[in-house]
């Protein structure tokens, strides 16, 4: 019997093909009929809405949308009759009939607490190369309010702010200047008791000081910067999500400590406060 391969690449951030994992059941699939599940690899909630297009067989049975528990994996998530494989395929690419809809975080709770201030997530001088709203890359919902900081690789990364660690990267080499690049960047990602979470990409091959799961504390050494993914230059990408169904992930603004009410300029060099 061939091996069914899924392939599912999230017009929404390819990065979310790491964190959301189909496979086939194989206890479940039949010579008639193929079975996918669906597994959430974060140590955070997460919710998953497959949404069909026009061209969508009716044979095609599927759960339009959950809510993923940490680290839960749910079967049963799609049924798809064999006879559907083209010229006895091995191939079933999805992308043909849904668009997905993909977010770390439960909508129903996450809500950013506004008044928080943030630590500079390094200590040294560095220029902000890109801010808010910034015409390179920060040009999506996901990355309106991110911060690049112009790190040199090396530097030791800090918690912003403390919460859990739900996933971590760390295996990447490669780096380019086009966007297809972006799913081989190294990253941290902690949840805060929010609900919301923190992003700190483009680390160090080998650059993640904790494991996921650990507790980390505001000001904690976390990281060593890099050069990995979609990236120019050397620099830490750092952002704050929260979430809705509708929207999927949303970058939110953020004050940092010493620096309230500032506005962060391009090209200005900056350094925690604290």
């Amino acid at each position: 019997m061939k091996t069914i391969v899924f392939f599912l690449f999230f017009s929404v951030s390819l990065s979310y093909a790491q964190q959301v994992q189909f496979e086939r059941d194989s206890t479940l699939t039949t010579k008639d009929t193929l079975f996918f599940s669906i597994k959430n690899n974060m140590l955070s909630p997460m919710f998953f809405i497959m949404n069909p297009k026009e061209n969508i067989p009716k044979e095609i049975q599927y759960q339009r949308k959950t809510l993923l528990k940490p680290s839960e994996k749910q079967t049963h998530f799609v049924k798809v009759p064999r006879n559907m494989l083209e010229h006895d395929s091995a191939l079933v690419d999805f992308n043909k009939y849904f668009s997905f809809k993909v977010g770390y975080g439960d909508p129903n709770t996450a809500k950013h607490t506004d008044d928080y201030l943030y630590l500079l997530p390094y200590k040294k001088k560095r220029k902000l190369i890109q801010g808010n709203f910034g015409r390179f890359s920060h040009d999506h919902i996901r990355s309106f309010h991110a911060f690049d900081f112009g790190t040199k690789i090396g530097d030791t990364i800090y918690a912003a702010r403390e919460g859990k660690v739900v996933m971590t990267k760390e295996s990447s080499k490669k780096y380019g200047r086009t966007r297809k690049f972006a799913n081989f960047a190294n990253y941290i990602i902690i949840q805060h008791d929010d609900g919301t979470t923190a992003a700190y990409y483009h680390l160090k091959f080998e650059g993640v000081l904790i494991e996921k799961g650990d507790l980390v504390k505001r000001g904690q050494a976390i990281g060593i910067s890099g050069m990995t993914g979609f990236t120019t230059t050397p620099h830490l990408h750092f952002v704050v999500h929260t979430t809705s169904e509708e929207k999927g992930n949303i970058s939110v603004p953020i004050q940092f400590e010493g620096y309230v009410g500032k506005k962060f300029r391009k090209g200005k060099k900056y350094k925690r406060r604290k």
